[in-house]
Order: C-alpha cells, then structure tokens, then sequence
C-alpha cells in the first residue's frame, strides 16, 4: 500500500501529461486517418472522452506503482531515468503493444491510426516512469 500511495502523485501529474499527449496525437494528429476508416468508429461524446481520460490517468499511476516495486529491488529498471526508460520499454512491449497491434488485425483500422495508438502507448508508459523516476529519485 505505501508503494501506491508513493505512486499517486507521479503517477497522477503522468495521467494529466499523458491525456492531453493522447488529445495531441490522436485527435489531431492522427483525426485525419481515423476518418479514412469510419466504421470502426463509434460516436465521439463527452462520456467517451471521459472514460478514456480515466483510462490513460489510472494506467499511468498502475505503471507508476510496478515501476516503483521493480526498482526498489535494484538491477537493470534502478538508477534513475535510464532505468525508467528500460522499465518503460519492457513494459510497453510486453502488454500494449502487442494488444493494440493484435486487435488491429481483426478491427478495420487505418494503419497509421495503429501506429498512433501504439505511439500513444509508448508515451503514457515513459510519461509514467520517467516523472517517478525524477520524482522520487529512484
């Protein structure tokens, strides 16, 4: 418990950071694309804009808080942001990568709405871990 409450403020000033990168990338960036495949999609509205915000805050204080847990104990994820930045790799290439990729093989997406969402992913997880690891010196 006391690694979560350690977690909360990095990983809440992550989760803020992260939105407005997530708003950045895909709702400007990337909008274009997303229109190229209409289908998919379903009506954007302020629920849906407030669901994911939530979703990218709690994923970067969920990452914020394993991130902390696994560099307490030393190796490779220690030693501050080379560490966070390792950590954050790991874990992007473990779970969210692959999950997004794989769901774009059988959800008809524009290809470069998959390259943003993966982009996205990658940013929320070194947002997470590169502000713990300045925040709490790890």
């Amino acid at each position: 418990m006391k690694t979560l409450q350690l977690a909360l403020a990095p990983g809440a000033v992550a989760g803020i950071v992260a939105i407005f990168m997530s708003w950045l990338r895909m709702g400007v960036v990337f909008q274009r694309f997303q229109k190229q495949t209409p289908n998919p999609w379903r009506p954007e509205n302020n629920r849906s804009y407030t669901l994911s915000s939530a979703i990218h805050f709690l994923t970067c204080i969920a990452i914020a808080t394993v991130f902390l847990l696994v560099a307490r104990m030393g190796g490779v994820f220690a030693g501050g942001l080379p560490g966070a930045f390792r950590f954050a790799a790991v874990a992007w290439m473990a779970l969210a990568a692959p999950s997004i990729v794989d769901a774009a093989i059988f959800i008809n997406l524009n290809p470069w709405v998959v390259v943003g969402q993966v982009v996205d992913a990658l940013t929320t997880s070194v947002l997470a871990c590169a502000i713990t690891a300045c925040w709490r010196g790890t």
